[in-house]
């Protein structure tokens, strides 16, 4: 009798070390679901290009992107940028060559070409050195800098930009927390002697799924989970600067996340709409940052950001993760913002993706198990108790419920690349036009959409 265990363990194990080379599956998008509405195919959203508007004295268009990957190098262990496959992803949409500068530099690291200037980049530190007392009884792990964010800039006409602005935290949290507790045990360096010691497959399923993926979720859920959400505030405060007009390079190369957003609180600030994209646990950092910032009672530039905002979230955990949210303390109410303000937080989820998950069942089913004290264990959400719910988190929920997924054999057709699955977003030009041209009622809105008539030429 076959073990079908062990034939899955295989397979995934191809797909990680890139084995597979089968066309892509044409992209089926099964629905697009509010929970705010009982329809099971309403859902709609703007899209980056219609959330693009200019400010006073500007003519051209300009949405600004805050981008925050998700779990370290499984997205690529030999791709030195972190949302490549994004920018490739919208580059393509509008036939642009990729290649042609498009994608510059990693943060903070020295240009592609030797003449080129370095990408514009800066570091948010702590307020102070943070140490973090470990397995060990009086023996510390020390945090200064947080995060590193660089900006992008894809001109894609005369009238119309996007400007990325990416967060990144993996090294840094790496090589000063991580690395003490699991880089012992990684295919790298020294640590290669007990590596290699395993078969080859396992060998890379360790690092890929564990050393360096599911450490980054665990380290997010502790304490320093923390000082990763004030680094993302603040390089918030940083970008919404240099989107009106206080570039980097008058900020400094290196600020603090509490002074860089106390400057933020004595301006009117004037910018462009901000829209969210994050990948994997990035969806959970960047909602946790949300909740935080609608739920403080303080109008600050956070909450100009994210008012009127979409986020696009490529393969969220946040039903998962959110186990780690349970407390015995009341949570805090988030603000009440008209329709036209409250954000929508888009989850563009592959059916076959393990580490996925969708977030309208998911809040249905925490409705519907959780008690109240108006109303106890109901099973039917009417449309103004869905509305009432979608008021008490402050987001509008849409779902995207995908498949795209390829074989990685063409015969085995019970099974599909789960790497693809959870980060192959980017690579399908028609999703990327759903995130470019938005839906309305359920589909593609591709009315004078730039994304939309380019492709279909």
């Amino acid at each position: 009798m076959i073990d079908h265990i062990k034939i899955v363990c295989l397979i995934t194990a191809m797909f990680l070390i890139g084995c597979a080379s089968n066309p892509k599956s044409t992209l089926t998008v099964h629905h697009i679901n509010s929970l705010a509405s009982s329809d099971g195919n309403n859902g709609s959203f703007k899209g980056l290009e219609y959330l693009a508007d200019p400010v006073p004295g500007t003519f051209k268009n300009r949405v600004n992107i805050m981008y925050l990957h998700g779990i370290g190098w499984t997205e690529d262990r030999n791709n030195g940028q972190l949302a490549a496959d994004f920018l490739s992803g919208i580059s393509k949409a509008y036939d642009l060559d990729a290649s042609d500068g498009i994608i510059t530099t990693l943060c903070g690291e020295a240009p592609y070409a030797p003449d080129a200037a370095p990408t514009p980049h800066i570091y948010i530190r702590a307020d102070e050195t943070k140490y973090f007392e470990t397995a060990i009884p009086g023996s510390k792990l020390k945090l200064d800098e947080l995060v590193c964010m660089d900006k992008q800039t894809l001109a894609i006409d005369d009238n119309l930009e996007f400007v990325l602005y990416r967060v990144f935290w993996d090294n840094i949290f790496w090589d000063n927390l991580q690395f003490a507790h699991v880089g012992q045990d990684d295919d790298r360096g020294s640590s290669k002697d007990i590596a290699r010691l395993r078969r080859k497959y396992n060998r890379i399923l360790k690092d890929d799924l564990v050393n360096y993926g599911i450490s980054d979720a665990v380290m997010y859920l502790g304490a320093a989970g923390t000082e990763i959400r004030n680094a993302i505030r603040g390089a918030m405060c940083s970008a919404a600067m240099d989107a009106a007009g206080q570039g980097f390079a008058s900020q400094g190369r290196s600020v603090t996340h509490t002074e860089i957003c106390r400057q933020t609180s004595y301006r009117n600030f004037q910018s462009n709409q901000f829209a969210f994209v994050s990948e994997s646990l990035g969806s959970k950092i960047t909602l946790d940052v949300m909740q935080e910032a609608l739920s403080d009672s303080r109008e600050t530039v956070h909450d100009d950001m994210i008012m009127g905002s979409e986020t696009y979230m490529l393969a969220n955990q946040i039903p998962l993760l959110s186990l780690s949210d349970l407390s015995t303390r009341q949570s805090r109410p988030v603000a009440k913002l008209a329709n036209k303000d409250r954000p929508k937080i888009i989850a563009m989820s592959e059916l076959n993706d393990f580490l996925g998950y969708e977030l309208v069942p998911f809040y249905e089913q925490l409705w519907k198990r959780s008690i109240r004290p108006q109303q106890n264990n109901l099973h039917t959400l009417t449309d103004p108790m869905r509305e009432k719910l979608t008021a008490d988190l402050g987001f509008e929920m849409i779902d995207m419920r995908l498949e795209f997924a390829k074989k990685i054999i063409p015969v085995l057709k019970g099974f599909v690349d789960p790497n693809d699955a959870h980060k192959g977003h980017a690579d399908e030009p028609e999703l990327m036009l759903y995130m470019l041209c938005g839906a309305e009622n359920g589909q593609l809105n591709d009315k004078e959409c730039l994304a939309s008539e380019l492709q279909n030429r």
